[in-house]
């Protein structure tokens, strides 16, 4: 099993999972238990109707999702590259001094905390304690799929439960007070909720046009990107080619092409191994980006995202 020892990821991970099951034990025990509540159940352990069991099962099977795409992203050797030379006929080929002297393909990048060349590596997310190269990037895109969708049945769930508590009351100067520990869970949880949705909802647009241009994260600073055709393509190089596998949180991108090149955006300003390689950003490692900006000017800065429309380009800014 991949794992790699980071404290920080390490903590961020566990943080996940607790925030996953936190919003699990509230949603059952403070609205599913007050709707669907019985004394005589099918399952002794879980005191609901038939239907609230129903909801409940399909609702911890949408977290289960997200928690499995999690901890698959997290223990999936992201593309560690396993070839020690490059081919024979490979033109050029660079090396990386910090692998020992080992040949490094043209999309792939170092990372310092994975201590590894990781090829088509996007960028280093202490939230799953990994890389997200091209062996996990599936897992990953579908974590945060799932963890968005789950955020926002979250607070369907919570709010539905506000508003039927509400409907409950026959005047609002005489209702009932709600329980503390129930204000206070669902609040924290709705709070959860509500930045996932906005965290995790910009990263999932970045993958999606990571995947349309056929670029990752540590290209948009060289300014390259691999070879493109069609959406459709880019996509099944990453999730596979059999669509019944794409929604479950198992591998099955393609093979690594190692010999895939790295096209420059501008021809004008081909990136060279020794001044346009920076393995050093801390998309790749510890340190931040601002801070390597301003101990490194020369470092272009990204470049705005483009649509990618076969036959040629159409930037967005």
């Amino acid at each position: 099993m991949w794992f790699i020892l980071d404290g920080l990821g390490i903590t961020l991970g566990v943080v996940t999972w607790l925030l996953i099951a936190l919003a699990d034990w509230v949603v059952v025990r403070h609205v599913l238990v007050a709707w669907f509540w019985t004394s005589r159940p099918r399952i002794s352990w879980l005191p609901l109707t038939d239907i609230g069991t129903s909801v409940a099962i399909v609702y911890n099977l949408l977290l289960g999702l997200s928690w499995f795409s999690h901890f698959q992203a997290m223990t999936t050797d992201p593309g560690t590259v396993n070839v020690e030379c490059a081919p024979t006929n490979f033109q050029n080929p660079r090396v990386c001094k910090l692998c020992q002297g080992r040949w490094k393909p043209p999309r792939a990048h170092h990372c310092k905390t994975c201590r590894r060349c990781v090829f088509r590596m996007d960028h280093h997310c202490p939230w799953i304690n990994n890389c997200v190269g091209l062996a996990n990037q599936k897992m990953f895109i579908l974590f945060l799929g799932y963890t968005a969708l789950s955020a926002m049945v979250t607070l369907l769930l919570l709010a539905a439960s506000a508003v039927s508590w509400l409907w409950s009351q026959k005047s609002w100067s005489d209702a009932a007070p709600a329980g503390s520990t129930a204000l206070i869970c669902s609040g924290v949880v709705a709070v959860e909720c509500l930045a996932a949705i906005l965290f995790v909802g910009d990263f999932l647009q970045e993958q999606i046009e990571s995947i349309q241009m056929n670029s990752t994260l540590v290209e948009t600073y060289q300014r390259t990107h691999g070879q493109r055709s069609t959406f459709r393509d880019h996509f099944r190089t990453i999730f596979g080619n059999s669509w019944w596998y794409w929604p479950w949180p198992v591998s099955s991108a393609a093979p690594p092409v190692y010999t895939e090149p790295a096209i420059p955006d501008d021809m004008d300003c081909l990136i060279t191994s020794d001044t346009g390689d920076i393995d050093g950003l801390g998309i790749a490692g510890t340190e931040s980006e601002a801070a390597l900006l301003g101990k490194h000017p020369q470092t272009p800065a990204p470049r705005p995202r483009q649509r990618y429309v076969e036959g040629g380009q159409q930037a967005t800014d």
